[in-house]
């Protein structure tokens, strides 16, 4: 388990086993693009002083029905970590007010403003490795 910097228990979803075992959804054998999880995003948010009010993990309701493997909502931003690029851009898609950067989809509230929204994306660029 991680816990991030707002308290927020978010289940450990880019560690890999060895001999193509895995704990995630990524399938096994894929190239993992980053390890950056939703739970660090919400950490380097919190740190940049943007707002994650009410952080809680989603992942188990949210991830079996549109392909992710892990996923934190707040009131500001929702953090999506999906298993490829791919499947990633095919969310992006379906969803406005959203960024994307590899295999990550954050998904903005109607309430945070453009500046605000570039902040995060700025952040969240610096983040993912």
């Amino acid at each position: 388990m991680v816990v991030s910097a707002a308290g927020l228990v978010v289940g450990d979803c880019g560690a890999q086993t060895s001999g193509g075992d895995h704990q995630t959804g990524h399938p096994s054998g894929a190239a993992i693009l980053n390890t950056t999880t939703p739970a660090d995003l919400l950490a380097a948010f919190t740190h940049a002083g943007l707002a994650v009010p009410n952080a809680h993990d989603v992942g188990p309701q949210k991830c079996p029905r549109i392909g992710c493997v892990d996923a934190v909502d707040t009131d500001t931003v929702s953090i999506l970590k999906f298993p490829s690029t791919g499947e990633a851009e095919l969310y992006a898609a379906s969803v406005p007010r959203m960024f994307q950067i590899e295999d990550v989809v954050l998904v903005f509230s109607a309430a945070v403003s453009p500046g605000a929204t570039q902040a995060y994306e700025q952040v969240a660029k610096r983040t993912i490795r």
